[in-house]
């Protein structure tokens, strides 16, 4: 599959609706929303690559930064390297278990995201019911819903090796030492700063941060917005890549 993305708009997404409308397939409103979103924006999904071509030209020709991204190169967020266990040392990230490196001059991108989750769990109905929980008068049973964020970093790198993910309530933090505390999104937070501070050469981007992707159904059962907001983040990666030189070049 080849994602079809704008990375930067020449014009308002208002201005651009109309005319990129019958070039993309879709209604004025729905380029409109497309663009909308901030980039990277995708507008088109295809096997197809004479059609990503020809879109391809004619955002390029209409002003906007636009890219192709084969999905070809997508390293989902199970198959990345998860700095769950780790240390900082003198060459890079260190996993404690495995011996796995991330070379500090190896990092070409710093993306911070937020990873969305939702779980629901069904029990027999109960006397106390909170505002959380829905009862399934028919069945007489609760369902008790659960919403999760937990923010998130990914490491792109310049030898095209996969990514590595820093995960903020999976990581033990013991590699901080003294700057350790007991806060999971401080000690997340710190960690994002000293790899920044050590990876000179990084792109450090926080947009993701900021965007809500959609939540998709789970292999584990629940919905998680993970496999849209990594796909985001391969876009912004390459985004970066083009204008530094990197594998996606």
């Amino acid at each position: 599959m080849l994602f079809v993305f704008v990375a930067n708009l020449a014009r308002p997404a208002a201005t651009e609706a109309d005319a990129l409308a019958p070039t993309l397939g879709m209604t004025p409103y729905e380029t409109r929303l497309a663009l909308a979103a901030g980039p990277p924006s995708v507008v088109l999904s295809t096997t197809d690559q004479n059609r990503a071509n020809d879109v391809l030209g004619v955002l390029r020709s209409r002003g906007h930064g636009a890219h192709a991204f084969d999905d070809e190169n997508f390293v989902a967020s199970d198959g990345m390297t998860r700095a769950d266990d780790f240390v900082l040392d003198a060459e890079g990230m260190r996993r404690t278990h495995g011996g796995e490196l991330l070379p500090y001059g190896d990092v070409y991108a710093i993306l911070r995201a937020v990873h969305d989750s939702t779980s629901e769990l069904e029990r027999p109905a109960g006397s106390v019911v909170s505002d959380r929980q829905i009862v399934n008068s028919s069945a007489l049973r609760v369902v008790t819903k659960t919403e999760e964020r937990e923010h998130v970093a990914y490491f792109f790198r310049r030898s095209g090796d996969k990514p590595w993910l820093l995960r903020e309530r999976h990581a033990s933090y013991v590699g901080l030492g003294a700057d350790r505390t007991p806060i999971a999104f401080a000690n997340f937070t710190r960690t994002v700063t000293r790899m920044r501070e050590a990876s000179a050469m990084a792109v450090y981007d926080d947009r993701l941060a900021r965007r809500r992707v959609a939540e998709r159904a789970g292999a584990e059962g629940g919905r998680s917005s993970r496999e849209g907001m990594d796909l985001l983040a391969h876009l912004l990666a390459m985004t970066i890549a083009s204008q530094g030189g990197s594998p996606y070049r």
